[in-house]
């Protein structure tokens, strides 16, 4: 407490520094460093991605003297927009989920002006493999025999005195349903897509018990990252900083990076839940039990992105989606005309559940081979072949270790919240993993930032 009251008083001209470039222009970019040897703030927080940013805007916005360490040589995390094919691609975060009501992002993308563009789900033909599309009869009635399944399952899991994979249950209820190719279909492309994880490996008790926003979901045609910018403006932030680290105590925290050390009164942790699992990053002293054993109970999905661009387009520019019924599930079952929204002649498809897994192990060239050949099944052999390919790779990144977080066979949604408690009132915890009520989201993302920001302003008010 005495060191926290002495980086109070000794910080005023910096909290003065700050405060005079933030009033100086709302559109001043962050104040960015790649190779800094240390530093002091009021407060450090670590992931200058969604959560972090986030936290950091209302703790400097509230006077704090804040410090932003990113290990990336960018911002965003899990947001990333890449312009490496010449037209904005969101390989990680790509939609505001439900933007009407109470979604955080909403207002966000409007105070940055951001394009919106809406998504309808309902724009889509499934095509079997043969090439033959779907009637929307059939489709419609997989539907609703998908609705009715999970209905089954769920009753079926509320028996059981033992949690179950989706897998496992689905194999007691209804084997039939995982070779049934419009079955199969749903189940990766809407469930295992919202939940992140594989059905082998979610919870039947648990892997839909969080809430979403009501509306159509809508897409940032130049961009996702519009919105981290605008949460980063004047914020000083220090990139290319692998946290090593993080010692605490009653009295403060220090952060060991590669590069240096950074001193606070308090800290702010955004990282992922698959770094915190690897290890990479060793807190002094160890984090509390319980929140030890919550973080081994949850997982990271393996959601990855496949873009491509091509010199012509050779499907309808007016369909949003098509997909796909592929015999192996997960293995890129949707797709998304970027045309849509785009001047690119460029369309996303998906790998998820272990498909998502299997697919980093391969390289660019082999994943697009592979895409082209569902196309060809779909549109025939003339068509051409793809200009450029872009891959994510998000168990392999070593800053994320998986795409987002889902509820894992054996663990509770309280395992969600218990991972964004304080310890000593000196690290406060934030990001989607942290949040049961809506994990696995960029809105999430944001209110555990906004959460963990306002218990640490009530620390420091007391």
């Amino acid at each position: 407490m005495i060191r926290r009251h002495f980086l109070k008083n000794t910080t005023l001209a910096t909290l003065a520094f700050w405060s005079t470039l933030a009033s100086c222009s709302q559109a001043r970019g962050p104040q960015i460093e790649t190779a800094v040897s240390g530093g002091e703030a009021d407060v450090i927080v670590v992931g200058a991605g969604m959560a972090g940013l986030t936290a950091a805007r209302q703790l400097q916005d509230a006077g704090l003297a804040v410090l932003v360490l990113e290990g990336r040589d960018r911002l965003g995390g899990r947001i990333w927009t890449d312009r490496s094919l010449g037209v904005p691609m969101d390989m990680g975060a790509s939609w505001i989920h439900g933007p009407d009501g109470q979604n955080p992002i909403t207002p966000l993308a409007k105070a940055v002006g951001a394009k919106l563009f809406v998504t309808d789900d309902d724009s889509v033909i499934l095509y079997n493999t043969e090439g033959q599309p779907i009637s929307d009869d059939d489709l419609v009635a997989s539907e609703e025999e998908y609705e009715e399944l999970l209905e089954r399952v769920a009753a079926y899991g509320e028996r059981q005195e033992r949690d179950l994979s989706l897998v496992a249950a689905l194999q007691r209820v209804e084997p039939s349903a995982l070779n049934d190719p419009l079955q199969r279909y749903h189940l990766t492309s809407f469930l295992e897509f919202d939940a992140g994880g594989p059905l082998d490996q979610l919870s039947t008790w648990y892997w839909d018990q969080d809430e979403a926003f009501p509306g159509k979901d809508v897409l940032f045609p130049d961009g996702y990252d519009a919105v981290i910018n605008y949460l980063a403006r004047d914020l000083p932030i220090y990139l290319e900083q692998g946290v090593e680290r993080i010692s605490y105590d009653q009295s403060g925290v220090t952060i060991t990076t590669n590069q240096g050390e950074f001193t606070a009164s308090a800290a702010v942790i955004t990282l992922p839940l698959g770094v915190l699992q690897g290890g990479t990053v060793a807190f002094d002293p160890g984090l509390p039990n319980g929140m030890r054993q919550a973080m081994g109970r949850l997982k990271m999905g393996m959601v990855n992105k496949v873009a491509l661009t091509y010199p012509r387009v050779f499907w309808d520019e007016s369909l949003q989606y098509w997909g796909y019924t592929d015999p192996e599930r997960g293995k890129y079952s949707y797709f998304l005309n970027a045309r849509t929204f785009s001047p690119a002649n460029a369309l996303m498809t998906f790998g998820l559940g272990n498909y998502g897994l299997k697919l980093e192990s391969q390289g660019d060239e082999v994943i697009a081979a592979d895409v082209q050949q569902t196309l060809k099944r779909i549109f025939g052999g003339n068509i051409p072949e793809p200009e450029q390919v872009l891959v994510s790779r998000w168990t392999a990144d070593p800053w994320a270790r998986g795409a987002y977080s889902y509820a894992a066979v054996g663990s509770r949604p309280q395992d969600f919240n218990a991972l964004g408690a304080s310890v000593r009132d000196v690290l406060f915890f934030a990001g989607e993993h942290t949040i049961a009520k809506y994990r696995g989201t960029v809105h999430g993302a944001y209110l555990s930032g906004e959460r963990a920001a306002k218990e640490l302003l009530k620390v420091w008010a007391d």
